[in-house]
């Protein structure tokens, strides 16, 4: 069973096409099957500019308003404050790699329903980086998927709601393979 958050999920679904045999199930968390929009492009292309100049200290309030949700920026403090400090120390030319990335990606959506294995769909619906449509339309395109939204959460869903999140993962895990006792 593969479990993907983001770019995680990203790649799980490509997996999935490329090796199916390897996949027997997956959970897509805050996830995208389609191709990266040319505002978010344009986007991540100031945002390098502005980082590779003087660092990501200025922009930082933005980033965290894409990972999380307007819920745990409010709720949370002590967790944002320990990821504030994480993305602040992060490798920007990785960091950038990653971005360019997240930009080449194609989309799979048409390919989606050559995937059949047991598939949990989470959306976190507070998630400005990858907003739920994106994960209504994984859903709507790879039969048999089974579709959450996760109230009063954004993009890094497993850390603003783990409890959600593991109820969510192990009820379809138990689904997907059912223990006999």
């Amino acid at each position: 069973a593969w479990v993907g958050l983001s770019i995680g999920g990203m790649i799980s679904m490509r997996a999935a096409l490329a090796a199916p045999d390897r996949v027997g199930a997956m959970a897509l968390l805050n996830s995208d099957a389609g191709a990266e929009t040319w505002q978010v492009k344009a986007k991540h292309g100031l945002l390098k500019g502005i980082a590779g100049r003087v660092g990501l200290r200025p922009v930082m309030s933005r980033i965290l308003r894409l990972m999380f949700g307007r819920t745990a920026l409010k709720t949370q403090p002590d967790l944002i404050s320990e990821w504030r400090s994480r993305f602040e120390r992060v490798d920007l030319p990785s960091t950038f790699a990653v971005l360019d990335g997240l930009d080449g990606r194609d989309s799979i959506l048409e390919q989606l329903s050559d995937i059949a294995v047991p598939t949990l769909v989470l959306a976190g619906a507070e998630d400005m980086a990858l907003p739920p449509q994106r994960a209504e339309a994984i859903h709507q395109n790879l039969p048999g998927a089974t579709f959450h939204s996760l109230p009063r959460v954004g993009h890094l869903s497993a850390l603003e709601a783990p409890e959600a999140v593991t109820r969510h993962l192990l009820a379809f895990l138990e689904d997907a393979w059912p223990v006999v006792p």
